[in-house]
């Protein structure tokens, strides 16, 4: 994550490269186009962008995603709209990367950029992706629609706290924070290592962001906090009683673990911390009627896709989330600016 987002910073300060797209865009006739097909919203929409993508013929897919799940959506668009997807893959770093270097040398290959939150917002900040307005969004979880609709979260990863059901007893399951500082919790609570954002995120959700600090800082020096690097090793670590609690899994994780028996179950306190993957399409994108379909429908169709598969869907008219669960989403645009500074607060308080 810290390469990742150094990388990110040294994009968003470049001006000259600032520069260099703002020419690259500076094509009026392809701009007003896309900015057209972008807003316009009569009934026939939808059919009038599949008609359009039809004629286009193709559609290219930058994302970080998995390849097998990218497989499943994307075969699934072909089947309905009868237009191939090229796929090109990397790591969240490499998408932002060949993203903006490529359109920087007037290549426009990517129609269609899908990967993190923090990275499409510094995209937004590059001035790469075009703004939508889709009769989608109000059944989006709000958290995951910036103001400026120039990318849209297609899916959660929520972190949430879990512990073994084994070493656990429910009478013991802890109700709030303060619950953790009883000396029983001793050795017992684990951190994912650069969980710096996770952090931020629920001190904010305090009274103040002082008093979380000052909580976490005395549960570290109170009971201890064992910090595990990667939160699918966290889970498994709950799950084989090395790590009887720990306060950053991915919730599908452990629902699937649990669902295949493991002594593993979820809990919360204070909010689940929920961090965006998305997609936004490109200003240049030279099939823009399939590349905007192409996000209508990973926020439609798609999200039974992503359901199935374990990700928590961010359309709550087709997959609900789960009841009771109170959700905070990392601020990308924050995460760009503070990181160093939330690096910094978690290292004191926990470390």
């Amino acid at each position: 994550m810290r390469n990742t987002l150094n990388m990110v910073k040294r994009l968003t300060r470049s001006v000259a490269l600032l520069g260099a797209v703002g020419a690259v865009l500076a094509g009026p006739a392809l701009a007003q186009s896309i900015d057209e097909i972008a807003n316009y919203n009569g009934a026939d929409r939808l059919e009038k962008l599949a008609a359009a993508a039809k004629n286009e013929g193709s559609l290219t897919l930058y994302t970080a995603t998995p390849v097998e799940d990218v497989t499943a959506m994307t075969d699934a668009f072909t089947a309905k709209y009868g237009i191939p997807v090229t796929v090109w893959r990397g790591s969240s770093e490499d998408v932002l990367r060949r993203a903006v270097t490529e359109i920087n040398a007037g290549r426009y290959e990517a129609d269609v950029i899908e990967t993190n939150g923090p990275e499409l917002e510094a995209l937004h900040r590059e001035k790469v992706l075009q703004p939508i307005e889709s009769p989608v969004t109000p059944d989006i979880f709000p958290g995951a629609v910036p103001a400026h609709k120039e990318w849209v979260g297609s899916r959660l990863n929520i972190i949430t706290v879990a512990y073994n059901t084994d070493l656990i007893a429910e009478n013991d399951v802890p109700k709030t924070w303060n619950d953790l500082l009883d000396p029983k919790w001793k050795g017992k609570v684990g951190l994912e290592a650069e969980a710096y954002d996770w952090l931020a995120t629920v001190d904010a959700s305090f009274p103040s962001e002082k008093e979380g600090i000052d909580f976490f800082t005395k549960l570290a020096e109170t009971n201890g906090i064992s910090l595990r690097k990667g939160h699918t090793l966290l889970t498994n670590l709950t799950a084989s009683g090395e790590v009887p609690l720990a306060l950053t899994t991915y919730l599908y994780k452990v629902d699937q673990m649990h669902k295949d028996g493991a002594p593993i179950n979820w809990l919360q306190l204070g909010p689940s911390v929920a961090r965006i993957n998305g997609l936004g399409v490109a200003k240049t994108a030279q099939h823009p009627n399939a590349a905007i379909l192409f996000q209508d429908f990973t926020l439609t169709d798609g999200q039974k896709i992503l359901a199935e598969r374990g990700f928590t869907p961010t359309n709550t008219k087709i997959a609900p989330l789960p009841k009771d669960l109170d959700i905070k989403v990392v601020d990308g645009s924050a995460m760009l600016d503070k990181l160093a500074e939330w690096r910094e607060t978690f290292e004191t308080a926990v470390k």
